[in-house]
């Protein structure tokens, strides 16, 4: 009775919930019918009528994404609550099983048509966002093709006179616009303190400003720059100083720029239409300083040490001044287009201003890009690697200098042909595009360079360090992850620089990263940068949990290293496991669906992957029952030496020569491999001797037993006994047998028992003998055996060598080793 009571409680309450469901999904319903229906009137609007306004319109397409997106979370909870209200009552009844209570099935079949009803929505929501989505899509392409359309349109050349007149004109109402405007101003002030002290309060937040340099310059002089120009200038180092001497420009100018915009707000210079000047002339001194600094550390003329890169002084200080003379053109024409625009100057004089502007910037860019400001005295490289990357740079740069020499001349034939707007597009976006390549190098540099200190450190702290290859595949993969951080950081300013709506990128890189659908699958590079991000922070912890138990516990335990070994292994294995089944449920994916996985490997492993498995199984077999482990002296068919290490497909042994061989897990499980060293490193050393027949067997024995008591290498118990083995042909054969208590320094142990032996043996007149042979010449040359006199009357040139070997003939035997 009791599980008939609370299985109506739980059908009142469903009941009660889903009518009180009911209202509010009816009223999400109305919601997301009105967003189609004005989504489609939207997209008419754009594709038929054309749009009046753009910014309204992107404003209401944006607010219907928006409040749709709103609309999801709500709608996946309440499909969330309602499949497990359809859980709670279980799987329904199969056929030819006792059908449920009428109750029961009513609810059941209610819940389902909600479910589905829910599951709609979703899809509807969806939709309307995609809607909205290619909306906006359609809205920036239309915008692009606007303003390429508009670059793209020729206008007056600048060779005639009309343009020039026009601007003219322009500059007289320009000149009247400040007097009007400072007229106005003075008599707006007449009452708050007089124009003169307006004037002097805004000339000290100018000084304020221009002061900031001076002490916040010499600061970061006195404890960065100083310290660091105290030693020798490493490339890290040149790269420290430059950023540090392009911070001691840029803070003082932001906040100086900060302190003269809001002294101007508060004394009226700054209304609304002047916000955009005062905004142009931020953006051109913050400009300026940052190429500034770039070309200090760049070029450091007054610094060739410290310089970044390789020109004479002369040429340093050229190129600074053409740098500099480029960011003060672009700044000055952003200011006085801004200043002409607010007080509603003509438009022929901004079209001469950006046509001058222009044809400077590509004068000063061709100049930029002469070959004989970028090549002087040739610097002999030190190495071959500084050679070869001198050859690549040599082969990379005079196509940029041809790039640009041929950019130049483009823009400036364009501006005098008319085509002002494409000129200052192309010089406008080239020196923004600058600046941001400027930063991003410093950047990259500094990364780089300190993550090569960072590395040096590492390995300078480890016991014996690394080799350089693997601080240059450290370094190489530090800076390609540098590099593609920097990409994918710099992308979407490009694309803006290119034309394309900011609010446009800003929607691509949140769909990126936030997720977009390929068909029913939502891709996220969000969800993937943090399933990689802890699969890699899993193994890291589980590398630093490896290492502190290294040093800690199994350090101070008394366990055998080959058992410390197996567990830190293990320890690694797990992490491994972990690493992946966190990341995978990051990724959102069901661990459930692994089965199939497993089950189609199992298809795999039959025909090819067999091998690797029966290896990874041999691998665990060989850590769990250690028939072998690390630090083991083994003997196998594919040879002897120490095993070094036991991976997940195959044992690393290293010979006494120190080779390195690698060998199967499955040929350690499967073959006989003697282990020297299994269960202890005692060991038996075996020294084999011979003495002459005339030696005393008990002398012997007594003396080859007291050289192996008294070796220190040698235990006690087992006691060393010495074996007489057998009667030789010419010597007495015995073999001295001892115990080690480390089998590996039996090669050591057994050269030094010979060294005493061979003296003890010599003291005591001992005679080692050795075979003797006699040799017997059957045939000789003619004259071999006639005496020296006569060979000489014969030969008086062979008469030494034949009597030499007369002598050697009545010699008799001759005695071999």
């Amino acid at each position: 009775m009791k599980l008939h009571a609370i299985i109506a409680f739980v059908i009142l309450a469903l009941t009660g919930a889903a009518q009180a469901q009911d209202r509010t999904d009816l009223a999400r319903e109305k919601e997301i019918r009105n967003a189609a229906t004005s989504l489609s009137a939207l997209a008419r609007d754009l594709r038929e009528d054309g749009v009046d306004d753009p910014g309204d319109f992107e404003r209401d397409v944006r607010t219907i994404f928006r409040t749709s997106r709103e609309r999801v979370a709500p709608v996946e909870q309440a499909i969330a609550r309602t499949q497990a209200s359809l859980d709670l009552l279980g799987p329904a009844p199969k056929e030819g099983e006792p059908a449920e209570a009428s109750a029961v099935a009513d609810d059941r079949a209610a819940l389902n048509e909600a479910l589905s009803f829910l599951r709609g929505q979703r899809t509807r929501i969806r939709a309307n966002m995609d809607e909205a989505t290619s909306i906006l899509g359609e809205l920036s392409e239309r915008r692009l093709r606007d303003l390429y359309r508009k670059i793209m349109r020729r206008g007056q050349t600048l060779l005639s006179s009309a343009p020039w007149k026009g601007a003219w004109s322009g500059a007289s109402d320009l000149s009247g616009a400040f007097t009007r405007f400072f007229t106005k101003w003075s008599d707006s002030r007449s009452g708050k303190g007089g124009v003169l002290i307006n004037l002097a309060a805004l000339a000290a937040a100018f000084a304020a400003s221009l002061f900031l340099f001076g002490p916040v310059r010499d600061w970061l002089r006195r404890v960065v720059t100083a310290r660091i120009e105290a030693h020798e200038p490493t490339p890290a180092r040149r790269v420290a100083v430059a950023g540090v001497k392009m911070l001691a420009r840029l803070i003082p100018g932001v906040v100086g720029g900060f302190i003269i915009i809001e002294t101007s707000r508060a004394l009226g210079l700054l209304g609304a239409e002047g916000v955009p000047v005062a905004r142009a002339v931020w953006i051109a001194l913050v400009a300026y300083l940052i190429v500034d600094g770039f070309s200090v550390g760049l070029f450091a003329p007054s610094a060739t040490a410290w310089r970044l890169a390789e020109v004479e002084t002369a040429k340093a200080r050229r190129a600074s001044a053409l740098l500099l003379a480029i960011v003060l053109i672009v700044g000055a024409k952003s200011v006085v287009t801004e200043i002409a625009n607010a007080a509603d100057i003509e438009n022929t004089f901004n079209y001469v201003v950006r046509g001058v502007s222009a044809i400077l910037v590509g004068g000063i860019l061709f100049l930029l890009c002469e070959r004989r400001l970028w090549t002087g005295e040739i610097v002999a490289s030190s190495s071959p690697q500084e050679a070869g990357a001198e050859a690549g740079r040599d082969s990379v740069w005079p196509i940029v200098r041809f790039l640009g020499r041929a950019l130049g001349i483009a823009i400036m034939a364009a501006s005098f042909a008319g085509h002002v707007n494409l000129a200052d597009f192309a010089s406008s976006r080239l020196y923004f595009l600058a600046i941001i390549l400027a930063l991003a190098w410093f950047i990259r540099s500094a990364l780089g360079e300190t993550a090569a200190w960072a590395d040096r450190r590492l390995r300078a702290t480890r016991d014996g360090g690394e080799s350089n290859d693997d601080a240059q595949v450290f370094r190489f993969w530090v800076g390609l992850g540098v590099d593609l951080a920097l990409l994918l950081s710099i992308a979407p300013v490009v694309f803006v620089l290119a034309g394309v709506d900011p609010n446009a990128v800003r929607d691509f890189v949140f769909r990126a990263f936030v997720g977009f659908r390929v068909g029913g699958v939502v891709i996220s590079l969000s969800d993937i940068f943090f399933a990689i991000a802890t699969f890699v922070g899993i193994l890291m912890l589980t590398r630093l949990f490896q290492g502190a138990m290294q040093r800690g516990p199994l350090a101070h335990a008394r366990i055998d290293s080959g058992i410390k070994n197996s567990l830190t292994t293990l320890l690694g294995y797990f992490g491994l496991v972990l690493a992946a089944v966190f990341g995978l449920g990051v990724l959102g994916l069901d661990l459930s669906n692994l089965a199939l996985i497993a089950g189609a490997l199992s298809v795999g492993i039959g025909f090819g992957l067999q091998s690797i498995v029966n290896n990874f199984v041999s691998g665990l077999i060989l850590l769990f029952e250690r028939p072998i482990k690390a630090g083991d002296w083994i003997v196998t068919t594919s040879g002897e030496g120490i095993v070094k290490k036991i991976s997940v497909r195959s044992t690393e042994i290293e010979t006494f020569d120190r080779a390195a061989i690698i060998i199967p897990n499955s040929e350690l499980i499967a073959a006989t491999v003697t282990n020297w060293t299994h269960k202890s490193a005692l060991g038996r050393i075996r020294v084999n001797v011979g003495v002459a027949y005339n030696s005393d067997p008990e002398l012997v024995r007594d003396i080859l037993t007291k050289i192996a008591m008294d070796h220190p290498l040698i235990v006690r118990y087992p006691e060393p006994f010495v074996v007489w083995n057998d009667f030789g042909a010419s010597s007495l054969d015995f073999e001295l047998r001892a115990y080690l208590s480390d089998i590996g320094k039996g090669l050591q142990v057994r050269t030094d028992i010979r060294f005493e032996i061979f003296k003890a043996f010599k003291e005591n007149g001992i005679e080692i003998p050795f075979p003797q042979q006699d040799v017997y010449i059957r045939s000789a040359p003619e004259g071999f055996g006639a005496t020296p006199d006569r060979r000489a009357n014969a030969d008086p040139a062979g008469a030494d060598q034949a009597k030499a070997s007369a002598d050697q003939v009545k010699a008799g035997p001759i005695s071999e080793n």
